[in-house]
């Protein structure tokens, strides 16, 4: 059985689609652990509610009225940085994911993502996780997103190495053993590989690697594969 959360997690919804953010709302709702404190039309709107509420969580369209998504997350990621910027979109484009994560996302999800995949790729957004919806990791992975830094330092043979098995989704006990490495020094590889790739998290550094053509694995078949458990129907678009 799943531990409850204990801390509430607090979620303002920028939607110019009413029937979405009802959907929305009555997922999270439903949901102990978070709280949809507002509700946003407008980029303009998003920008101001977040500053005022502070929210953990500010689950963004990506096309909106007014200067649009890129321009909201980059803002808010400037003057509110711990609030967690997730996009919420229906266009899967590699430019446009790219445009948000190098503003400073999160995540970015479709909407189609079922239910209980959205719940668990927002508790991850908000314990400083990058989430990606599976779709969305396809297309990365088929077509690499430009504008991303190349690598601060060359990876070694064996930080490469262990950069393909976190590509695998290997945990760092599961690439010590296949090594046969201490469980310390796979954490300070996978801390180097970080940290030469430019990245924030292992997410990050695996979706470069690929970019780069240091990694090559199969994209996810379905949310569970990145989010866990059941499916859920999907968000009304």
């Amino acid at each position: 059985m799943l531990t409850r959360p204990s801390r509430r997690t607090s979620v303002v919804l920028a939607d110019d689609h009413e029937i979405v953010r009802q959907g929305l709302r009555a997922v999270l709702e439903q949901e102990e652990g978070f709280e949809v404190v507002a509700e946003c039309t407008t980029s303009e709107e998003a920008i101001e509610v977040v500053e005022r509420s502070q929210p953990d969580i500010l689950l963004l369209d990506l096309r909106m009225p007014g200067v649009g998504g890129v321009e909201v997350c980059r803002t808010v990621c400037e003057r509110c940085p711990e609030t967690r910027v997730v996009v919420l979109s229906a266009f899967d484009s590699p430019s446009d994911v790219a445009a948000v994560m190098n503003a400073g996302a999160a995540g970015y999800l479709l909407k189609d993502v079922h239910a209980r995949g959205l719940v668990t790729a927002l508790r991850s957004a908000a314990d400083g996780e990058t989430v990606l919806h599976p779709e969305v990791a396809r297309r990365l992975f088929r077509c690499p997103s430009e504008g991303i830094p190349a690598m601060v330092e060359p990876l070694s043979g064996r930080e490469l190495e262990v950069l393909r098995l976190m590509g695998r989704g290997l945990k760092n006990d599961e690439i010590a053993t296949e090594l046969w490495l201490s469980m310390s020094t796979v954490k300070t590889h996978v801390g180097r590989i970080i940290a030469k790739l430019g990245q924030r998290d292992r997410t990050e550094a695996v979706l470069r690697g690929i970019s780069l053509g240091l990694v090559t694995v199969d994209a996810p078949d379905s949310p569970e594969s990145l989010y866990g458990g059941p499916s859920h129907p999907s968000i009304p678009v």
